[in-house]
Formats: C-alpha cells, structure tokens, sequence
C-alpha cells in the first residue's frame, strides 16, 4: 500500500470514529449495565448501519466506557473491509416496529420478539426469538423479499419495567438500484449470516 492511500485510509478511520452516528448514549437509560450486557449478545449479530457515512458494517466491536456514563462506540473492523457495504442510502433503510426483548419482561428466559400487526387494532405477537424469526422470514418471502434486519443509533431503548430492547430497522433492496446484484447478493448473505447465528444463541 502506498503511503499516500495509507494515510487516506487512515485518516478516513479517524473520521469515522470521530463521527457521532456510531456512539450510541445511554444516558436515557435507567439500568445502564443492564442495557450493555444485552446490547453486547447482538455483537456481530446483528449487521449496524451509519447513515452519516451510508455504510453496513457487517464486522465490528462494541466499545465500553470504563466509567459509569459515556456513549457505547461502534468499531468497525478496519482489517475487514470485505463486511463494509457503501452506498447504502438513508433512503433504503426504514423502521419495522419490531422490537427483541429480554424474555424477563414477559417472565420467560431467552429473547422475543414484538411483532406489530399490519392492523393498528391488533395487538402486536410477542413470540419467543426463533419462533417470531421464522414468521417474519416467511411473511417477507411471501411477498418476493428478504427480511434484511438491521441496528441504528437509536435502536437501544426502554421498555416496559425499564428493560432495555433493540427496535429493528430493515434494508430494503428495492432501493438500492444503483447497486450491482452482487453487491446486493453479498449484503443478504452477510445479513443471513448473523442471522443464523443470533438464531442459534437465541
């Protein structure tokens, strides 16, 4: 690598952590280790999308503060430029309403999902992970389409009785034109990847 794109890389890393759209704050959360230890079992489990820089980074850690405030930073792997999809417009990314929740919430052990019907007067399902997972994979194929689940800043909140849970936000491929059916390809597979890890922990 030349010095010249070793310094551009460089200093394109150093934008990217100086960025904000990758610290995630936690002060408006009530149990604030509570919140990390779950947010830390979706560690490259769930794919994280930055629309300041439009990029999926599929390869990351989650960086704690020692101290007892301070935002969680999101590092992608600057070794793993391969897990980094670009271009990806705001545009293509919109929210589910899904949320994952602590099964606690429910008085259940693992993780469930909150599943809000297409009818407002419907109450939402709230099924446990794998179950709710299956659902939304048939639900979407079943209109031509992949569930392409993904985390943004934000995503970590409240629920009831103050436990933390992750809203889900989703790719839409309709919307990435511009991209070549390969790039689009490798970003389903990366996504169904984590997938079925998180299903197997789950």
């Amino acid at each position: 690598m030349s010095a010249t794109s070793s310094v551009y890389v460089d200093a394109r890393w150093t934008e990217l952590q100086g960025q904000r759209d990758l610290a995630w704050d936690l002060d408006a959360i009530t149990n604030r280790r509570e919140a990390i230890a779950f947010l830390q079992r979706f560690e490259n489990r769930l794919c994280i999308y930055s629309g300041y820089v439009e990029k999926l980074y599929s390869n990351y850690s989650f960086v704690v503060p020692q101290a007892d405030h301070g935002d969680i930073t999101i590092l992608p792997d600057e070794q793993a430029w391969h897990d980094t999809f670009h271009d990806i417009p705001p545009n293509a990314v919109e929210p589910t309403g899904i949320h994952i929740l602590p099964g606690e919430t429910m008085g259940h052990a693992g993780l469930y999902l909150k599943i809000p019907s297409a009818n407002r007067l419907v109450a939402s399902k709230e099924l446990p992970f794998q179950d709710g997972l299956r659902l939304l994979i048939e639900h979407y194929r079943a209109k031509g389409e992949y569930f392409l689940p993904v985390l943004i800043k934000g995503d970590l909140r409240e629920y009831e009785a103050r436990m933390p849970s992750l809203h889900l936000h989703r790719i839409v491929t309709s919307r990435l034109g511009h991209c070549s059916k390969l790039a689009i390809h490798a970003i389903e597979g990366a996504i169904a990847d984590h997938l079925l890890g998180l299903f197997r922990q789950g």
